[in-house]
C-alpha cells in the first residue's frame, strides 16, 4: 500500500486534532457557552471522523471526492472558529501554565483548520 500525501496530511490533521483535544481536556476554562460547545464538538467530532477516515483507509475502502472535500472545508471553518474564539477568551488571563496550553490549543486549532483547507485543495486537483 502506496503512501500518498493525502494519507500523510490526514494523519497529521488527525495528531493535531488529538492534540487538541488532551490540551481542551487540560485547559478548560472558556467562560463562554459557545465556545466551549463548538470548540468540544470540533475537537471530539473530528477525532471520531478522522479515525474513521484512517479505518476506512487502512481497509481500502476509499471516501467519496465530493464528501472529502465538504468534510475538509467544513473543518476549516470550525477549526478557524474554534481557535479564534479561544484565543479571544485566553488573549487577557494571568500567565498561567492553563493560560500557555489555552494558547497552544488555539494555535493548533487554527494551524489545523489551514492544514484542512490545503487537504480541500489537494483533494479537488486530484
Amino acid at each position: 500500500m502506496a503512501v500518498s500525501k493525502l494519507s500523510i496530511i490526514k494523519f497529521l490533521e488527525l495528531a493535531l486534532t488529538l492534540s487538541c483535544l488532551v490540551l481542551h481536556y487540560k485547559s478548560l476554562g472558556e467562560t463562554d457557552e459557545l465556545t466551549i460547545m463548538l470548540v468540544s464538538g470540533t475537537f471530539v467530532g473530528y477525532s471520531i471522523i478522522l479515525i474513521g477516515l484512517f479505518a476506512g483507509y487502512l481497509i481500502n475502502s476509499p471516501i467519496n471526492k465530493k464528501i472529502d472535500i465538504f468534510f475538509s472545508l467544513l473543518a476549516c471553518a470550525m477549526f478557524v472558529a474554534s481557535g479564534v474564539l479561544v484565543l479571544q477568551a485566553w488573549e487577557s488571563g494571568f500567565k498561567t501554565d492553563r493560560r500557555r496550553m489555552a494558547i497552544s490549543k488555539g494555535s493548533l486549532a487554527i494551524i489545523n483548520g489551514v492544514l484542512f483547507f490545503f487537504d480541500a485543495v489537494f483533494t479537488f486537483r486530484e
